[in-house]
């Protein structure tokens, strides 16, 4: 009981607005205050609602910003909202504006006038793409209540949205990445999506709303009852499906929005004017505003129709360019140029799709479910540019950008950006000079290069392709003998196997015993720069399972010697895959990940096995544009690396061993 009352304490003063606010509305439901109830909607389980949703909003600035900055701009943007909408209505409603007489008969101020206001300049202080998602929801909501409703409170809330967005920008720090604005595809997403919503609230909330004015309030109350609540649905759900750049969004909206263009157009228009409705002559001012209501409603579902044909083209999802041999040779002139970094070389293999910016960057990726997830960073001499430029060709195509075990430079670029970031793994570098056999740390490494040489066992640095025929045979059946021994597939990506070390440019190691055996084979994937060879980086190890103890140590250690007798700078042990960077904790997502390949793929073991060679562990991340992307982007990576798993696999890598 006590640390529940110290934590209330803890919270009463980090969170003081939201506890007052909390005993308002406990005060407003007791004294059942009409004033503070969403009057406008019918049922008391909206106002519940509405002010559930204040005081989440509260709560949230409070925690971004603070109590101070929520109080002050609630207060100031709510204020000049209610004012400004009084004094717009009454201005109106002295000239005898009939719509703003009856909007006038209903209070200015809910709870969701300064809900509204508070998330709007909340958004300020948020992530570019989070900001602009905010923004959305609340200004598709704002906008459909007014054109749905009609009251003085809508009319409030459309001025006091507008006074919060003014008075968050007072004194608020710069926000990264308010210069990287969204595409033209993204901002047609976002308007198809939003009209579709404010349409399908219209239908759904037709109901719901008592003595609507609104534009929209007519386009409900035609469409049949029993089927409102149908074409409500399948327009939300094209909406949802239109902002995935979804075709099939498009032809659903497209049909129900069709049919409910329709039954307006006949029963707003077609048919007044059949009954002689619309007469424009000897009428009065008010009659006459009534009859222009009444088109606009029959005809706005007509518009939303027209706007959905002209943007269809924009917003659908387009699959990725096919690789020519083109790309294939302008991939290896950046390669040859600017290929340095670890993931460089795998952009060859095959199942990526290859961008070029018009510096000669190349970017390799690959498209899952609307997500394109980089081959590491860029390879680029100015990756900040290839950065911007590649998410802006995601965003043309519909997907969802997500760059993927980048190293510190790009990631802190795309984080001064606005982006979010994940740690995903870890690098681990050797530079070649400094790399030794001396000291206690390296034990075990001269311990497995002394047997080595007791035991006859041989480093053959080779290829695939200049490899006897039978040695190809004992690395191809070592390779597929590990692949059999998983509980589940091979997983690809960025994990290479059989099929990538068969390339011209990549090199083997082997460990060879005196019989001839192979009892080890590692891949090197080559590093260049400026047109020259500087190092190799490991992707394949396999082992076979008589093999020394110690023969895997010894094939990399043989690696290190000869990219020394070479004269090359830098050998790397590439990244493993879900391992903690030092002193952080890696995210849930990779946790979760974890708990699912690790039983299969090791990486645990991986990590303490490259640990005995002293390299250097540098981060690996993934950014994305906003953390709301996330439940997206886990099972879409998990499906990227292992394309073929389905639940048979999952179930038994799972299953404990008896």
């Amino acid at each position: 009981m006590r640390h529940v009352l110290s934590r209330l304490a803890r919270g009463s003063l980090r969170y003081p607005l939201s506890l007052a606010l909390s005993a308002a509305a406990l005060g407003a439901v007791v004294a059942r205050a009409t004033w503070a109830s969403e009057v406008e909607l019918k049922g008391a389980h909206f106002s519940v609602l509405s002010w559930i949703l204040l005081l989440v909003s509260v709560a949230l600035a409070e925690r971004w910003v603070s109590t101070r900055w929520a109080l002050s701009v609630a207060t100031a943007a709510t204020a000049a909202g209610v004012v400004a909408a009084w004094g717009v209505l009454a201005a109106a409603a002295v000239l005898g504006e009939p719509m703003s007489q009856e909007a006038l008969s209903y209070q200015a101020w809910t709870p969701s006038v300064t809900s509204a206001a508070l998330l709007f300049a909340v958004s300020s202080r948020l992530r570019p793409a989070t900001r602009r998602t905010l923004r959305w929801i609340v200004g598709t909501g704002v906008v459909t209540l007014l054109l749905l409703s009609g009251h003085a409170s809508d009319v409030a809330r459309v001025f006091a949205v507008l006074a919060a967005g003014l008075v968050a920008m007072i004194g608020r720090p710069a926000v990264p990445g308010t210069g990287w604005r969204p595409s033209v595809q993204t901002r047609w997403r976002s308007a198809l999506a939003a009209v579709l919503v404010v349409v399908a609230s219209a239908l759904a909330l037709g109901s719901v709303v008592p003595n609507a004015t609104g534009v929209l309030a007519w386009t409900g109350a035609v469409v049949d009852a029993s089927a409102a609540p149908v074409a409500a649905l399948l327009l939300a759900v094209s909406a949802a499906l239109i902002m995935r750049g979804r075709m099939l969004g498009v032809v659903l909206g497209g049909t129900a929005l069709a049919a409910v263009a329709v039954v307006t157009a006949i029963e707003l228009i077609v048919r007044p004017i059949l009954d002689g409705g619309f007469v424009w002559q000897g009428v009065t001012a008010a009659e006459t505003e009534w009859q222009v209501v009444l088109l606009l409603s029959g005809g706005l579902p007509a518009l939303a129709v027209l706007l959905l044909a002209l943007g269809a083209r924009k917003v659908i999802r387009r699959p990725a360019p096919p690789v020519t041999d083109l790309d294939r040779r302008r991939l290896h002139a950046a390669l040859r140029r600017s290929g340095d970094s670890t993931f460089a070389h795998m952009a060859t293999w095959a199942g990526n799709s290859l961008w070029f910016g018009e510096d000669g960057a190349a970017v390799a990726y690959r498209v899952r479910d609307g997500i394109a997830f980089t081959v590491g960073d860029p390879i680029s001499d100015d990756p900040p540019r290839a950065l911007r430029s590649f998410a802006e060709f995601c965003e043309s195509r519909g997907w969802t950008p997500v760059f993927y075990s980048i190293h510190d430079e790009a990631a802190t670029t795309l984080q001064g950006q606005g982006w979010a970031r994940i740690a995903v793994g870890t690098d681990a570098v050797l530079d070649v000079d400094g790399f030794t056999l001396s000291g206690k740390r390296r034990q075990d490494l001269r311990t497995a290069v002394n047997r080595a040489d007791r035991e006859g066992l041989t480093a053959v640095w080779t290829s695939y392709a200049d490899s006897a025929p039978a040695i190809r045979a004992q690395v191809d059946a070592l390779c597929t003998a590990w692949v059999d021994g998983k509980r589940l597939p091979e997983m690809g990506f960025t994990l290479g196997g059989l099929a990538e070390l068969t390339d011209p440019a990549v090199r083997l190691m082997l460990a060879i015993g005196a019989d001839g055996r192979v009892q080890v084979v590692t891949s090197w994937l080559p590093l260049h720069r400026d047109g020259e060879l500087i190092g190799w980086t490991l992707d394949v190890m396999r082992r076979d399972r008589g093999a020394m103890p110690g023969a895997m140590e010894f094939a990399i250690v043989s690696t290190v010697r000869q990219a020394a007798e070479d004269g090359l700078r830098r050998i790397g042990l590439s990244g493993t895959p879900l391992a903690p960077h030092e002193g952080q904790q890696i995210g849930w997502m990779s946790r979760r990940m974890s708990l699912l390949l690790e039983p299969s793929y090791g990486f645990a073991s991986l990590e303490r096995f490259k640990a005995k060679f002293g390299a250097r562990h540098e981060p690996l991340w993934m950014s994305y544009p906003q953390p709301l992307q996330l439940p997206r982007i886990g099972p879409a990576l998990l499906r990227t690396y292992v394309p073929t798993l389905t639940l048979t696999h999952v179930v038994r890598a799972l299953r404990v061993p008896t």
